[in-house]
């Protein structure tokens, strides 16, 4: 059996398949505010949103979607996916003039809408036929492959990382069988292969679809469909369903007396085929229809019956056998919010590529960087000379980005002058190599710009003793400085933890910055143990398996994955 375990909403599958739990929004439509939704997800630890469509949502201005952004990240919550709730995109698959140029059109906001709001893939229906319309099913499906390839370019150039299909459970709404499922997301795939400035493909799978055909006999159970979606599995709807997968409903008790998903089932057949989806992080969206809403005695039921669900999802995800019963309430985690310090993202830019350099800073700032940090050394209290100031003094005009410095030099005086003159936001200087540290940090705050410290791995944290009360935040080295890619030294995690403990305990509140193999795997454990800024290197966001944007959202799910730890109960630090 599989090693299995749970941090908050994200379920590891052996060493190759991590899942995790999200929600679709269609349940709260017209009826519940989104910070409703958001405040009851982060009490119950999930981390991840699926924004499902409405039927402004193709009208309303973009201030609309970077508000609801900023609302998802003051409850520590990613907005990682868009999905259709309805057909307004099935245009391609209708011969009446128009339709085709329509659905082209919602499909481009649709992505700009993705764009906005920092997801990795945007995701649809691709739509149904008319039922005395049948004969134009290959016309239609020819219509839509070719919009989607030409969609997929578009979904590149906002930052969109895949764009996914539903395989669906009647004829009239392909793809629904197999070989349909197979076809449809092969052509797809090639053409992904062979232009690689364009969004990947893949399937938003339902796990309640199965197909019945006219005569009521089920052809193709949920688990065979999908299956066959496994290789090009990105993300998964969770709902129940009947034995003719006609209603849709979620995971309560009473849903699990009438519903045939077993979701242990489901656990189990991705185990068996863990290494089929293209990727090794799927997140899976409750999406449920019910209760009934637009009653007065329904729609107060949807916050428990959403709880209950989450719960249970989560308890059978996190056994490797049989199926459990719905567990008790758990206690709350609340992951962020109004009072909880944000851990911010400074990516290096020593790992940027520097043949395309403003591009590269432009896209960081698209992405949501915090900072911007520069490595500046002097070829001497490091063997390298990767930054120069004349770099620095062309990127300024072109970044709103505030400059985070990092000077790994002998000549503090020198360095500081000219970066000041440059305009740059907060500079951290080597006690190491200080020999006027206390009159070289007073210098960088009487210009107005955060002062701070950095340790080499080496170097005791007493070193920060008699100049606490000069710094504004404390940099801490878990590489020896001067090259990218270094793994972490042994007590690099137990100096960030000493560190926290040792500004607490001085009564100091300043955060602490990490510098040094700043991966995925490392981050949770970094956060727990009190980093608050980090420095994302080549191991995370400049990480070559993925795109920024896939790597930036990784990033941030590692980091909450951390500060659920910190503000567990028992503590992680």
């Amino acid at each position: 059996m599989n090693r299995i375990s749970v941090t908050a909403g994200r379920i590891l599958l052996s060493n190759t398949l991590h899942i995790e739990i999200g929600v679709k929004t269609d349940p709260v439509e017209y009826r519940y505010s989104y910070p409703w939704l958001f405040r009851l997800l982060a009490e119950e630890g999930i981390l991840h949103v699926q924004i499902g469509t409405f039927f402004e949502l193709y009208s309303l201005p973009d201030v609309f979607f970077t508000e609801l952004r900023r609302q998802a990240d003051e409850y520590g919550l990613s907005i990682t996916s868009m999905f259709t709730a309805h057909r307004e995109l099935g245009g391609f698959f209708r011969e009446e003039p128009g339709w085709e140029a329509v659905a082209r059109k919602h499909y481009e906001r649709l992505i700009e809408v993705g764009g906005l709001l920092g997801v990795r893939s945007v995701g649809s229906n691709p739509g149904a036929l008319l039922r005395d319309r049948m004969c134009h099913k290959d016309a239609g499906t020819a219509r839509y492959l070719k919009h989607m390839r030409e969609l997929m370019h578009v979904a590149h150039g906002r930052g969109i990382s895949c764009l996914t299909m539903e395989p669906m459970s009647c004829l009239a709404e392909p793809p629904s069988l197999p070989d349909e499922i197979t076809a449809m997301a092969e052509a797809l795939s090639a053409y992904h292969a062979d232009h690689p400035g364009t969004a990947g493909i893949g399937y938003c799978a339902d796990i309640s679809h199965g197909y019945v055909d006219r005569h009521g006999a089920v052809v193709h159970t949920h688990l065979e469909l999908l299956k066959a979606s496994l290789p090009w599995l990105r993300e998964l709807h969770l709902k129940n369903t009947d034995a003719r997968y006609h209603s849709t409903f979620g995971f309560t008790a009473n849903d699990l007396e009438r519903g045939i998903i077993d979701l242990a089932e489901v656990r189990d057949l991705l185990f068996a085929h863990e290494g089929m989806p293209p990727g090794n992080n799927l997140v899976a969206y409750l999406e449920i229809g019910g209760p009934k809403l637009g009653r007065d005695y329904s729609d107060p039921l949807l916050e428990e019956d959403l709880r209950e669900s989450l719960r249970y999802i989560k308890a059978v995800f996190s056994r490797g056998s049989s199926t459990p019963s719905v567990p008790a309430a758990p206690e709350c985690v609340i992951l962020a919010n109004e009072t909880t310090k944000p851990v911010e993202i400074a990516p290096s830019l020593m790992c940027a590529d520097f043949c395309r350099l403003e591009d590269a800073v432009k896209e960081l700032d698209r992405l949501g960087a915090d900072w911007l940090h520069l490595d500046i050394m002097d070829g001497r209290f490091t063997p390298n000379m990767p930054i120069g100031f004349e770099v620095l003094r062309q990127l300024r005009p072109i970044t709103t980005l505030p400059f985070d410095a990092h000077l790994m030099v002998m000549d503090h005086e020198f360095f500081v002058r000219e970066l000041l003159k440059i305009g740059v936001e907060q500079i951290s200087v080597h006690v190491e190599s200080g020999r006027h540290l206390d009159r070289t940090l007073a210098a960088i705050r009487d210009a107005g710009v955060r002062a701070g410290v950095a340790l080499n791995p080496g170097t005791p944290l007493q070193a920060l003793e008699y100049v606490l009360e000069r710094l504004d935040f404390v940099l801490i080295m878990t590489v020896n400085p001067g090259f990218a890619g270094q793994q972490m030294v042994p007590a690099g995690l137990r100096k960030i933890k000493d560190c926290h403990h040792y500004l607490a305990s001085r009564g100091v509140d300043i955060p602490i910055q990490v510098d040094g193999h700043v991966s995925f795997l490392n981050i949770p454990d970094m956060v727990a143990a009190g980093a608050d800024c980090l420095v994302a290197g080549s191991s995370s966001l400049f990480h070559a398996g993925g795109t920024r944007s896939e790597n930036m959202a990784e990033m941030k799910t590692a980091i909450r994955a951390g500060l659920a730890r910190r503000h567990a109960p028992e503590g992680g630090r």
